[in-house]
């Protein structure tokens, strides 16, 4: 796209562009002239794919993101343009709502907090401020009470940030599993995964919730039957318990009509047929 005729010049008008490289091959790799500071810049801005683009102040407050997309520098300016609108608008909210919550007290705090919690639930799950407020709900929850506590809960299960607290949280509230809050709440933390000790922890809040539950939705008790399916057969290698997660998933989708559910259901037919 940066190299597409009139991008450059059209874009210029609006913003300054920048481009890093973080390149793959060993090869390349070995030629970056600071590589500390890439991976410092990575972490920074939580890049976790490539192309990934920034929209940020002069001070390097980020307030949009995208990638690349088809149909030429036009309507890729423009959904910049979009993007930047919208993202500044963001920006001066949240900076508006974290000052209204820091040093105030009783009601006036809970009505910062209430104005927080209704401002994760109507953003873009895209957003890069879904971090900054989620900060903030992390860590007053914990002293908030009733259905403001709920709230904060569901809130953090909804946009993904699920850690032993929030999952231990929601399923007080959702003791039975009749509010798919508690399944949510498994599900994300399911879905972030990424060493054995967190492996462990998902596995083990898969089962109870499964055993303790009063009924697991299709969505989404079909992924999550999906993944303990694979989960003990390449973990734990326990054959049986992987052929029980496939059988209880496919009973899950197997009147359904969603073109959706077709991959799972190709899925645990052929886990079956192994």
């Amino acid at each position: 796209m940066w190299e597409a005729d009139g991008f450059a010049e059209a874009a210029k008008k609006d913003f300054v562009l920048v481009s890093l490289d973080f390149p793959q091959g060993a090869e390349l790799k070995a030629k970056i002239p600071n590589p500390k500071r890439n991976d410092e810049l990575k972490k920074k801005y939580g890049i976790r794919g490539y192309p990934t683009v920034l929209v940020m102040t002069p001070d390097g407050e980020v307030f949009g993101k995208t990638g690349y997309a088809r149909g030429g520098p036009e309507p890729y300016l423009e959904n910049l343009r979009k993007i930047s609108s919208a993202g500044k608008a963001d920006l001066k909210d949240v900076k508006k709502l974290t000052k209204a919550l820091d040093g105030t007290k009783g009601n006036k705090r809970n009505r910062a907090l209430d104005a927080i919690i209704a401002k994760l639930n109507s953003m873009d799950p895209e957003s890069p401020f879904i971090a900054t407020l989620a900060d903030v709900v992390s860590e007053v929850y914990p002293n908030a009470k009733g259905k403001r506590r709920e709230a904060c809960v569901e809130v953090l299960v909804n946009v993904g940030r699920v850690d032993s607290d929030v999952l231990a949280a929601a399923k007080e509230i959702d003791f039975d599993g009749s509010k798919g809050l508690w399944a949510k709440a498994v599900n994300s933390l399911a879905e972030g995964v990424n060493s054995d000790e967190t492996f462990e922890i998902a596995y083990n809040a898969i089962t109870e919730l499964f055993t303790k539950s009063k009924d697991v939705a299709k969505n989404p008790g079909a992924s999550l039957c999906q993944k303990m399916s694979i989960w003990s057969f390449r973990m734990k290698d326990d054959e049986a318990a992987a052929v029980m997660w496939a059988e209880r998933g496919l009973a899950m989708i197997k009147d359904s009509d969603d073109p959706n559910d077709e991959r799972l259901r190709k899925f645990f037919e052929d886990m079956l047929e192994e």
